[in-house]
């Protein structure tokens, strides 16, 4: 039955041509009225290729039908439903399933027929099979070209790819609908011009350089792909795309057709653009870092009594410019009010030097990453040169809403080292108005005067959004070791003495300072890992305890923890992510970075039952 139905099927034309041959010449032969191919199906035995029947089927209730369910062999009948003749033939599938039956009907009754009919009906019926299974075949071809049809539209599309012909020797070009979107270029057939009819549509600029490139590709390998400008628009935006194509030959080796698709990249460009510029920036935020850690260290120094006073002060501007560092990053991405920006960017260099003040302005992740950028760099050069490079000077913001719609923002030095015009326009000052006319839709004014530098920044309504609906703020884990200042007084270094520790951290300086910390407190180091699979490999050492870098040069770390939680053994994690949820759910200690030994021995002495 399932070989009936899928053949019986795939013939949507009962009255097909070339069924209705076979069952003519099968009438003929035997000088009938009626014939046809009765092919099975579950509810009914459909009549296809029919010749003198008015139904196109017989219900399968009727003794006929019967009769057909019944057919093994080549075969005469009589009286069969009020049928005075009925001849039969089966029609074998290539397994030799019967399928249904040639059959020839006639009202008359006869007494017998010719030798041979029976034989060559049945020739008639292998002939018929042949043709439903052929018929069948090229049905499902012409389906799955369908599907095939489909499935590529769908590819073309989710890709933003339009395909195009070029009829060489006929010089006609066929372009897509979605080719016409892309590239301008108006859909349908249009006359080639030996291909000069697409060049008015690449930029100006770079027609030349893209032809000779395509032209040379095709020489050498028959193939090409480019990357062009396409001409400008109205709107004067710079659109990309990428074209690739194949020249198919003709029996002679000669150029027949050139079949080729075209990606739309402009959103791929600009994407490629921002990450070099955001490099670019990260390069130069990172030198400023280092730069502001170095003054910091210094001023530190300068205003420490002691080694350890310095110490516990340089930790605490370090976590506090980390704090600061995490806040930045989230206003990246969700947007941030003016003045937690002014806080973050001022509060961990000199946090009794600086203040700022203003209503409360929600701005929009664009704005905030702008507005971050301007201060940062404006820090910077008050840090390395202006009133944040002395004990006395002082910085201040104030910010007020403008008439427009935006808001203006005054940066103030005062009581730092006198100052003059730069000679030459530093990168800083440059970036800051860039930024701020380009981001903020504004404009800012930097002004070098003897008492200290000033700076106007003045941001266009654009950047301002409303806030969010304030979140629930999450209870704080009760495992985050957060200790500021160098210590707590009320833990002993000493608790963690005797205990052997296996350290897994990629930065080799602070493996080793944390070595030499925890030795100092009389904790045996039996290893340290800075890779994956080192750190797998050091589980078999004895060891009370461990300190995991939760991400080693780009691996999870998760790996070794897992095993560790699995034999009962307890660790910490050290890690630089702001995020203070435990990485990968484990439920351990956290230390976040930069953090001091004496945090690591306190989240130590906790997991081990000294603390």
């Amino acid at each position: 039955m399932r070989a009936a139905t899928a053949l019986a099927g795939a013939w949507k034309d009962a009255d097909d041509p070339r069924l209705s041959r076979l069952t003519r010449l099968a009438a003929r032969l035997f000088d009938a009225p009626r014939a046809a191919l009765m092919l099975i199906e579950p509810e009914r035995i459909r009549l296809a290729g029919r010749i003198g029947h008015a139904a196109d089927s017989i219900s399968r209730d009727a003794p006929l039908a019967d009769l057909v369910l019944r057919c093994s062999r080549s075969a005469l009948h009589a009286d069969v439903s009020g049928t005075a003749f009925f001849a039969c033939a089966p029609l074998r599938d290539p397994r030799g399933l019967v399928v249904g039956v040639l059959a020839v009907e006639d009202d008359r009754p006869r007494a017998g027929v010719e030798p041979g009919l029976l034989e060559t009906l049945g020739e008639l019926a292998d002939l018929a099979i042949e043709e439903l299974i052929r018929g069948a075949d090229q049905a499902r071809a012409a389906a799955e070209r369908l599907l095939d049809g489909e499935r590529l539209a769908l590819a073309l599309g989710a890709a933003r790819l339009g395909e195009f012909e070029w009829h060489v020797k006929t010089d006609r070009l066929r372009i897509s609908e979605r080719m016409a979107r892309i590239s301008g270029i108006p859909a349908g057939e249009m006359p080639a011009q030996e291909g000069k009819a697409v060049w008015p549509y690449v930029h100006p600029e770079d027609r030349e350089i893209t032809r000779e490139d395509l032209r040379a590709q095709l020489r050498e390998t028959g193939r090409y792909e480019v990357e062009y400008r396409r001409a400008q628009g109205v709107d004067g935006h710079e659109q990309w795309s990428r074209g690739c194509g194949v020249m198919v030959l003709d029996d002679e080796g000669q150029p027949d057709l050139l079949i080729g698709v075209v990606q739309d990249i402009t959103d791929q460009r600009e994407a490629d653009e921002r990450r070099d510029n955001l490099v670019a920036e990260l390069d130069h935020r990172i030198k400023n870092l280092l730069a502001v850690v170095q003054s910091v260290a210094a001023q530190s120094a300068r205003k420490s009594s002691s080694l350890d006073s310095f110490l516990k002060t340089f930790a605490a501007r370090l976590k506090s410019m980390s704090s600061a560092h995490d806040l930045i990053s989230a206003a990246r991405w969700r947007g941030a009010t003016l003045g937690r920006i002014a806080a973050a960017e001022l509060g961990g260099l000199a946090p009794n030097q600086t203040r700022w003040d203003g209503p409360e302005l929600f701005l929009t992740p664009r704005a905030a990453a702008a507005l971050s950028l301007a201060l940062h760099e404006l820090a910077v050069n008050a840090v390395k040169y202006g009133s944040l490079s002395t004990e006395t000077g002082r910085v201040e913001i104030v910010w007020r809403r403008s008439p427009d719609g935006g808001f203006s923002l005054e940066w103030l030095e005062t009581g730092g080292p006198l100052t003059s015009e730069p000679t030459t326009r530093g990168f800083g000052a440059t970036l800051v108005e860039e930024v701020v006319g380009r981001e903020l839709g504004g404009e800012a004014k930097i002004d070098y005067r003897r008492s200290g530098v000033t700076a106007m920044i003045h941001a266009a309504a654009s950047a301002l959004a409303d806030a969010p609906e304030p979140e629930p703020v999450p209870a704080e884990p009760e495992r985050i070791v957060e200790t500021i200042g160098g210590g707590d007084d009320n833990f002993r270094a000493g608790a963690i003495a005797g205990l052997k520790v296996l350290i897994v951290e990629d930065s080799l300086l602070l493996a080793m300072e944390l070595e030499a910390g925890l030795e100092d407190s009389g904790v045996e180091v039996v290893g340290c890992a800075a890779e994956l699979g080192e750190a797998l490999s050091m589980l078999e050492l004895g060891f009370d305890a461990a300190v995991l870098d939760a991400d080693l040069n780009g691996q999870s770390v998760a790996p070794v923890a897992e095993v560790l939680r699995k034999e009962g053994r307890p660790f910490v994690f050290a890690t630089g992510y702001a995020d203070k949820a435990a990485p990968m759910g484990f439920d351990a200690p956290i230390v976040r970075k930069p953090y001091n030994v004496h945090q690591i021995a306190k989240a130590l002495a906790s997991v081990t039952g000294r603390g």
